[in-house]
């Protein structure tokens, strides 16, 4: 009986462990799995809930004992984004070059750059910008995730809109917009177009594109953005209807508060003096422009800080103090050259940054100069040491003789070979020269089990452009049409001129869902062509058909006939359309 029990009481001993083992097992997971939301969830609220976010960093930080290594690199990674928000850049910097150096985590690295870069822009070290700026573009291409990479192209647009470069910020914006799943990156590169356009002063663009800024980034919980987004409008109603603005401001500046954004705090305080000083109440434009000016740090230079100054001025020459109208006009010119050599410096770094790429190309080229030289003197060494002086002599005048007839054969062959497959006017293929690529395009997809598209496009009333304008404005036409469409073609995507106003370009391992997309860029962009500079006015559209191989199959004439088939479905519907073949396949 003694021994009975106490075997019982070492099984219940036993089984008390078990569940103790198995009870701190679960703890840990479930305790790891939390920390996992916690990251995501920082990552998500940063630009939104700036003092959520600081909280759950500062939680994270008191975690860092349980945490693994690559959750304390991306804990040290949020870490100086709170840094950075917080205008502690030089303290942020040094963290993100270690983590962009040495970090294993390629996505890691690459966020890394860009809050450097996005740090240096704010402090406005432009000559640093470049030289991280390539090697950032450089990571860009080995991201696979679709949220990082939609941030690299936040960055990129943010760095050309920083040094007025509002085509480039433009063009990254809008391909930021096309590309991104996330409502918050959506949101940005809305914020950036919207930025871009009334900078560059488009502002009929900017109109119509306003609404849909505000509303998706209001859907996104970007209130940041919102009224980044909205302070550009009311930068446009000061001038306009200055009543008007103060409305609008006074319905936006609680919620512009509740970000705790200095700079776009600081931004809206300024509005409200210009706007007072447009209505004539000095007091007032004085008050807001003081408040705000407290705020500010004294080396601060940016478009509210400008505006600012601008309104304390004229606020103080009008009430009468001319002496501190006087001082503000200094801090203002004073601000205005900065503010101005700092854009020319900005743009002087990119235009370096390019010629050290380009220099550095040419000097990798003229190294392997140096080395085909240095083989062929290797070579004539040998010769040498094999021979006698009079047969070096003999073969040297028979290698320069065969030499010269060599490259008159070669540049001839070649300038005969250019004229017998490009086109003279627009330099791409003729219909010869791009059969014959399109049918060796095709039979490597087909062969590969590759998806191909064909894009048949015709200019819309070509013939009209030549009768009224004539033949030089047509010439011009063709060749400007040419030049935008390639600049949105892959290397090896196959272009031909196959007609007097018809083009065709074969694109391997493109659906066709992507080939219409195309189509659609390439219509958009031929539309906006800008015929003025041929010293003629004319409008300039097309009709695109597309044909892929999952309808046409991997046939040249078959893909070419029933993409005309489209195209023409796309003039009959009215022209300066894109139609594909499978939409009308049931009709043909």
């Amino acid at each position: 009986m003694f021994f009975l029990k106490k075997r019982l009481d070492l099984f219940n001993t036993a089984c008390l462990l078990f569940v103790g083992v198995l009870f701190s097992i679960s703890v840990c997971a479930v305790e790891n799995q939390k920390i996992d939301e916690i990251f995501i969830l920082a990552e998500e609220i940063k630009s939104t809930d700036f003092n959520r976010f600081s909280e759950l960093v500062t939680f994270l930080s008191e975690q860092s004992d349980q945490l693994s290594p690559a959750q304390v690199e991306e804990l040290e990674y949020l870490q100086s984004y709170r840094l950075v928000y917080s205008g502690k850049r030089d303290e942020s910097f040094v963290r993100l070059r270690r983590l962009a150096e040495n970090s294993t985590s390629e996505n890691l690295k690459f966020k890394s750059y860009g809050l450097m870069i996005n740090s240096l822009v704010l402090s406005r070290k432009y000559s640093e910008v470049f030289q991280y700026f390539d090697d950032f573009h450089s990571l860009l291409g080995k991201i696979t995730d679709e949220g990082t990479r939609s941030y690299g192209f936040v960055i990129i647009a943010l760095v050309f809109n920083s040094i007025n470069q509002f085509d480039l910020g433009l063009y990254y914006a809008e391909k930021l917009i096309e590309t991104t799943k996330v409502d918050r990156y959506r949101c940005i590169g809305m914020q950036f177009k919207v930025e871009a356009l009334h900078r560059a002063k488009r502002y009929q663009e900017f109109y119509n594109f306003y609404e849909e800024a505000i509303n998706n980034c209001i859907a996104a919980k970007q209130p940041v953005y919102v009224g980044i987004i909205r302070s550009f409008r009311i930068e446009q109603l000061v001038e306009q209807s200055p009543q008007q603005a103060l409305e609008a401001l006074n319905a936006y500046f609680n919620e512009v508060e509740a970000t705790s954004y200095k700079i776009l705090i600081t931004l809206y305080r300024a509005l409200y003096s210009s706007i007072y000083l447009k209505l004539g109440q000095t007091d007032l434009a004085l008050s807001y422009g003081l408040a705000a000016r407290k705020n500010l740090d004294v080396s601060e230079i940016n478009y509210a800080v400008l505006r600012l100054y601008s309104a304390l001025h004229e606020a103080a020459k009008t009430s009468g103090d001319y002496q501190q109208a006087l001082n503000f006009h200094e801090i203002l010119v004073t601000k205005q050259k900065a503010f101005e050599d700092e854009k020319t410096s900005g743009l002087l770094a990119y235009n370096i940054a390019k010629a050290n790429i380009e220099v550095k190309n040419q000097r990798i080229a003229l190294l392997d100069k140096d080395n085909e030289l240095l083989s062929l003197q290797k070579d004539l060494f040998e010769q040498e040491a094999k021979q006698n002086r009079l047969l070096i002599l003999i073969l040297a005048f028979v290698l320069a003789i065969a030499t010269i007839f060599a490259y008159k054969g070669m540049t001839g062959r070649k300038r005969f070979k250019k004229i017998a497959e490009y086109d003279q006017l627009t330099g791409i293929s003729n219909r010869y020269h791009f059969n014959n690529q399109a049918k060796i395009a095709l039979d490597y997809c087909e062969n590969n089990a590759k998806p191909v598209a064909v894009m048949l496009f015709d200019l819309d009333f070509f013939k009209t452009i030549n009768d009224t304008h004539g033949h030089a404005a047509g010439d011009w036409a063709l060749q400007h049409v040419v030049k935008t469409c390639r600049n949105f073609m892959r290397n090896n995507d196959v272009f031909g001129r196959i007609g007097g106003e018809e083009f065709a370009v074969v694109l391997p391992g493109c659906h066709t869902d992507k080939a219409v997309l195309l189509a659609e860029i390439c219509r958009d962009a031929i539309a906006a062509i800008d015929s003025s500079d041929s010293g003629k006015q004319f409008p300039l559209s097309a009709s695109f058909g597309v044909a892929g191989s999952d309808t046409s199959g991997y046939q040249l004439k078959q893909l070419l006939a029933d993409a005309d088939h489209a195209m023409y479905q796309a003039k009959e519907s009215g022209r300066d359309k894109v139609a594909a073949y499978a939409d009308y396949r049931s009709v043909v």
